[in-house]
């Protein structure tokens, strides 16, 4: 086997280099640095002409990198240790190449490196460095037998653009699983969240709105709800500390219902979150892996660690009623020692009934003074709820959310808080609806012992009205004191809502193109209500029909081109003809020569015989193709002129 000289493999380097980049982002920064400084340090051993590493000096040093990825990550399988094997078996292998079979097999192990990133992360900029970094690599495979760089990537790009047609048939017609392609259980405690705690204190949800990181996507099949009435649940928090809201111990679950109200279909995708799913308040029961849990939040199994996209249906406006026992209103009525004035002027409030106790409370937040901003001043631990109240009156929606229902218990009305997101920024070009960190709120549910209902109070919405009718983004720059921008220019803003809306068209019909996607995609194109194996057989003829016309354009188009020797000799046989020299196609080089002897002067014969030998060395002595010579001897071919008689 050949040793390939060293300007046909920097291009290998490269695109191996190129492919294992992106896992600087996933894998731990030392074994990512080490697979590169192998590739490196080949580089070197190549550029000085030094032999390559023996496989027994590699070996100790390869053992020694598997156990500290082992110590790293717990563990050689799985997603973070079975890439990081494959990181480092690749930096080692780069060191022992020699021949041409081995710089081979590092291109293969290229391609399949250059698909772990997607384990990862599955946006379209990690689809993009896919593609480039398959081009780069069938570059490489053409560079390595000899093709120039330039023409290789030409030739790369044109035999991926060749596949292209065929790879989309295959993935949009071939059975899915259930669930998307990319599906794997991420490690322990990796799992993404969307940025809601699991507990509720002063500054919880606040510093959430200067982020503008999606939380999830909402479609709406028919006409969506008014921005003030999407209260999306997602987290019941009922226990109270004097400092901070927190899920409490098990409850017997209350009988609960629904009633009223006007039903709304939609779907949500989301990343993995713990299993929590968000819904519109108030959720019906789910289907699938979601189900309907006390305190009407919808939860997963949360195994899952793909994006997820699921289907809920809720009743705006019901009546959320709800059957307390003895013991769970006593629940909702516990409070800590402490916060004293809070109390009295509770109960002051409470003397008016039942049903005015609401309305005296935001008409006071309304009227008294408060102010809604996102730089409160800082209370102390001791008596948190009198301070807000009756000192700094400041605050976000976690401090009108803990006051309120700290005044409902202590009126002797059982209160919990809810925790979730209000509103959304609606996008027109992919028609979505999207949901980000920036749109975190907090509010209040209130028993009514009256109705037997839960009712649901946003403290918030009486300090800044603007907050729930056009979100945070323009609520907050209008109150808060220096700090927050506006909203940024339109131009921006077309230029994120279009970045959004092909995120969300990627996540939905290639990350999320799972077997209920491809069964509505066979119904649209007339093969059945299923996915059967004649619907599949019919849509792969017709597709690969479809694939391969671009196929035999080519193939057409490139009959019809000569190869540079070919041409080159083409051309000296009409020289010589025009010449009246008897040559045929047919006719070897050395019949050539000798038939053209006696027709040429010496010069002139001269010239003939070096083309001639050339093209016997270019076209039987070189194993492997070099197209640049192959360009020059051509260049030769056409400024070979013979003297007329």
């Amino acid at each position: 086997m050949s040793v390939p000289d060293r300007g046909r493999v920097w291009p290998t380097l490269a695109a191996v280099a190129l492919s294992a980049a992106p896992l600087w982002l996933h894998l731990p920064l030392w074994l990512v640095a080490l697979a590169f400084a192998l590739l490196l340090g080949k580089a070197v051993l190549v550029w000085r002409r030094r032999a390559p590493s023996a496989f027994w000096w590699l070996l100790p040093p390869l053992l020694l990198a598997a156990w500290l990825s082992w110590r790293t990550l717990g563990t050689l399988v799985g997603r973070e240790g079975g890439v990081g094997i494959l990181l480092l078996l690749l930096g080692f292998k780069a060191q022992e190449c020699a021949q041409l079979r081995d710089w081979r097999v590092l291109i293969a192990l290229g391609v399949f490196l250059a698909a772990m990133p997607l384990l990862f992360d599955q946006s379209p900029v990690a689809a993009v460095w896919l593609a480039l970094s398959l081009l780069a690599l069938t570059g490489a495979m053409a560079a390595l037998e000899g093709a120039p760089w330039r023409g290789s990537l030409r030739s790369a790009a044109s035999a991926l653009g060749l596949a292209l047609p065929l790879m989309l048939v295959l993935f949009v017609v071939m059975p899915r699983l259930s669930g998307p392609l990319w599906s794997m259980p991420s490690e322990p405690g990796r799992q993404a969240v969307s940025g809601l705690g699991d507990s509720l204190a002063p500054g919880s949800v606040s510093q959430l709105i200067l982020s503008r990181e999606p939380a999830f996507s909402v479609v709406f099949p028919q006409r969506p709800p008014q921005r003030a009435q999407m209260y999306w649940r997602v987290l019941l928090l009922d226990r109270f500390d004097g400092s901070r809201w927190s899920g409490g111990e098990a409850r017997g679950e209350a009988e609960e219902s629904v009633s009223g109200g006007e039903a709304v279909e939609y779907a949500i995708t989301l990343e993995p979150d713990k299993g929590r799913l968000p819904a519109l308040d108030v959720p019906q029961p789910g289907e699938g892996a979601s189900s309907l849990r006390y305190g009407m939040v919808l939860r997963g199994d949360g195994k899952d660690s793909r994006t997820q996209r699921f289907h809920a249906v809720s009743r705006l406006g019901a009546r959320y009623q709800a059957v307390l026992s003895d013991s769970e209103r006593a629940f909702y009525l516990r409070l800590p020692p402490g916060n004293s004035r809070a109390r009295a002027w509770a109960r002051e409030l409470a003397a008016r009934g039942e049903g005015a106790f609401v309305p005296a409370a935001l008409q006071a937040f309304r009227s008294q003074g408060f102010r809604y901003t996102l730089n409160p001043p800082l209370l102390d631990q001791q008596d948190e709820i009198d301070q807000f109240l009756f000192s700094s009156r400041q605050g976000f929606c976690e401090h009108y959310a803990s006051a309120l229902a700290f005044l409902a218990r202590a009126a002797g009305m059982p209160a919990r808080i809810v925790v979730g997101y209000q509103g959304g920024e609606y996008n027109p070009v992919g028609r979505f609806w999207q949901v980000k960190s920036s749109d975190a709120h907090a509010w209040v549910e209130i028993w009514q012992a009256g109705s037997q209902q839960w009712l649901r109070v946003d403290p918030t919405g009486a300090v800044a009205p603007l907050r729930l009718a056009d979100g945070a983004e323009q609520a907050v720059p209008a109150l808060k004191e220096g700090g927050v921008t506006g909203l940024p220019p339109a131009w921006l803003r077309n230029l994120r809502q279009n970045w959004q809306a092909a995120g969300f068209a990627w996540q939905q019909w290639v990350v999320g193109y799972d077997a209920a996607r491809q069964r509505n995609v066979f119904q649209r194109l007339g093969l059945g209500e299923s996915v059967s194996a004649t619907s599949v057989l019919q849509a792969l003829f017709v597709g690969v029909l479809l694939a391969g016309l671009p196929l035999a354009w080519w193939w057409r188009r490139g009959r019809g081109r000569e190869e540079p020797m070919a041409r080159g000799w083409r051309l000296l046989l009409e020289q010589l003809r025009r010449h009246r020299i008897e040559a045929s196609s047919c006719d070897g080089p050395l019949e050539l020569l000798r038939r053209a002897k006696p027709g040429l002067a010496d010069a002139e014969y001269r010239q003939l015989k070096a083309l001639v030998h050339d093209y016997v060395a270019l076209r039987y002595r070189s194993r492997a193709v070099d197209a640049a010579r192959h360009m020059d001897w051509l260049r030769r071919c056409r400024r070979f002129r013979l003297a007329r008689k």
